[in-house]
């Protein structure tokens, strides 16, 4: 006991001792024993993050005999119009090296047995009800292909339910070079066993039983889309300097197959027939993605002025 009242007795006389002489020196302790905070300048970043606005789109004109006119921007597009140009070509197919066939087949190109005994049909549901060479499909096979279109992403798929058939069934140009069927063909204007075009399936996507049996239908269908979506976009986006951006992608990846397999890796695809990566890069991801932002824009100014005129 007499060594806790020690205790305490020599507690207070230091605090008592402490308390006297901060007041008489005017010694600020808690000051004195403070934490300083460590002075750190916070600089701003050097890079600053902007987002690139999509250019403003130009266009091309045509006259009466589908010659090209521009490109122009869209004041000058509107007094053009004015005067008679048009924003589309009347001719179904104003340039014949521009509807070149994609026939795609892991065999070698150069078989090209011409094979003249195609007698099977394919009957198409669309509501001309036309019989086309080619039939392998039934209804079940269809429906898978009619599943896998809406599964894909815009602008493919709405390319794919407006403007684009898609068959299940054995190309007859394709079939009559390589004698057995390739995995997917989109035709634009409609190519014969004969080689020759006009025929009623044009713009059309036709993917066969094999391409269906190969479990790779997503990419297939993506691939032979990214065709249509070339052919029937692309083309007509038009860039400062009179260029498109379909010669513009044939430029960077060497050309349009290799195109089709780009879009394969843009929406997640593996499998690709032409150009291999294990991925497609940011910087390639990006174009891709920038590419279809400016196309959509271009569009929707082309609908706006064929709407106007």
């Amino acid at each position: 006991m007499k060594v806790l009242k020690g205790f305490i007795l020599v507690f207070l006389s230091f605090n008592i001792f402490i308390l006297l002489l901060t007041y008489f020196l005017n010694v600020n302790l808690f000051t004195i024993l403070k934490i300083q905070t460590p002075n750190i300048e916070v600089n701003e970043p050097s890079y600053k993050l902007t987002s690139n606005p999509l250019p403003d789109p130009v266009f091309l004109l045509y006259d009466t005999d589908c010659n090209s006119y521009g490109p122009y921007n869209l004041r000058d597009t509107v007094l053009e119009i004015q005067k008679g140009l048009s924003t589309t070509c009347d001719d179904e197919i104003p340039d014949e090296n521009d509807i070149l066939i994609n026939l795609h087949d892991r065999r070698d190109a150069s078989l090209t047995n011409i094979k003249n005994d195609i007698s099977n049909l394919l009957y198409s549901s669309s509501s001309k009800l036309n019989l086309f060479p080619g039939f392998e499909g039934d209804e079940e096979a269809n429906l898978r292909i009619q599943l896998a279109i809406f599964q894909l992403p815009d602008p493919l798929r709405s390319i794919l339910t407006t403007e684009v058939q898609v068959l299940n069934g054995c190309h007859p140009y394709g079939e009559a070079l390589f004698n057995r069927c390739v995995y997917g063909v989109f035709d634009p204007v409609g190519y014969g066993a004969d080689g020759k075009f006009g025929n009623d399936w044009a713009m059309t996507i036709w993917i066969s039983d094999r391409g269906l049996e190969s479990g790779k239908l997503k990419d297939i269908l993506i691939h032979e889309a990214a065709h249509a979506y070339s052919y029937l976009v692309l083309k007509e986006c038009a860039l400062q300097g009179g260029t498109t951006f379909r010669n513009l992608a044939h430029q960077r990846y060497g050309d349009e197959e290799n195109l089709a397999d780009v879009f394969v890796y843009y929406y997640g695809g593996k499998w690709t027939n032409y150009y291999k990566l294990d991925y497609l890069p940011i910087e390639e991801n990006k174009w891709i993605t920038d590419m279809i932002d400016y196309c959509n824009l271009h569009q929707e100014a082309i609908l706006a002025l064929s709407a106007s005129s």
